[in-house]
């Protein structure tokens, strides 16, 4: 049995996504990398960089060198939380928000671009195919660490 393509292509997706956003956002110091981020935290003002990490499933090095990044440009502050000094709450500064408005127009522009032709029930439909494929990625994930720290 071959493998399914679907794989290729989500591969060759998010590689093409990653080109357009670098070069969209380059004027703002910021690429694919940081632009999740920064949305999230807009969206999540005062979010801890755990739960940053838990929205994208993303490893906590990854985070912390994409906050720090963002701190760097002026596009983020960060407290302390008073109870856990551990714990780092994130806010945008008024610096970001031109980026942010060019993070919101590349989506859209990026959107539109490879749904073109597409029908909104086909939209719907790759939607919810892409949604069961990130579960079942993310099952993998919880099982894989069950089987190594059992």
């Amino acid at each position: 049995m071959s493998v399914p393509l679907f794989y290729k292509y989500a591969s060759i997706l998010h590689r093409c996504g990653n080109r357009f956003y670098d070069q969209a956002l380059a004027s703002f110091g910021i690429g694919c990398g940081q632009q999740f981020f920064l949305s999230r935290i807009a969206e999540h003002e005062g979010i801890t960089m755990y739960d940053l990490a838990a929205l994208g499933r993303f490893d906590k090095g990854t985070v912390t060198r994409a906050v720090q990044k963002l701190e760097e440009l002026g596009y983020l502050r960060s407290e302390v939380d008073t109870r856990d000094r551990r714990m780092r709450h994130l806010y945008t500064t008024s610096a970001a928000g031109p980026a942010l408005l060019a993070i919101t127009e590349s989506r859209r522009e990026w959107v539109g671009r490879i749904s073109e032709g597409l029908t909104p029930e086909e939209i719907r439909q790759a939607e919810s195919l892409f949604a069961r494929l990130v579960q079942n990625a993310c099952q993998c994930n919880i099982e894989e660490g069950e089987r190594e720290n059992p």
